[in-house]
């Protein structure tokens, strides 16, 4: 498998954090195809706009965290890119993996 050049990771901070905005400022109305589509999301629509701005906040403190992440992976393992590749790879999907997980936390308290 061909390596990633660590400098082309911070786009997929970028990309989440540009994903976020929307649900942030509550900009996309219910919907099955985009946001947090669940059946208690999509019966109530005060519920879809609270959880999915939750949704976005979460998806936004991700895409920091990577950002900065895969930044300092470029900057400081440009020498060691299979090394940087595995460490971007382990923050994405830990960041996503804790982001969906408090998303659910959220949605079952409202």
């Amino acid at each position: 498998m061909k390596s990633v050049h660590p400098k082309l990771w911070p786009v997929a901070g970028a990309i989440f954090i540009l994903i976020s905005l929307p649900f942030i400022l509550q900009l996309v109305p219910p919907n099955h195809w985009s946001g947090f589509r669940v059946s208690k999301t999509l019966s109530n629509e005060s519920i879809w706009y609270a959880a999915n701005r939750v949704m976005g906040y979460d998806l936004l403190i991700a895409g920091v965290v990577i950002l900065a992440t895969t930044i300092t992976t470029a900057i400081y393992l440009r020498d060691n890119w299979r090394l940087a590749n595995r460490v971007n790879l382990a923050v994405i999907i830990f960041t996503l993996g804790a982001a969906a997980a408090h998303s659910f936390w959220a949605l079952a308290r409202m």
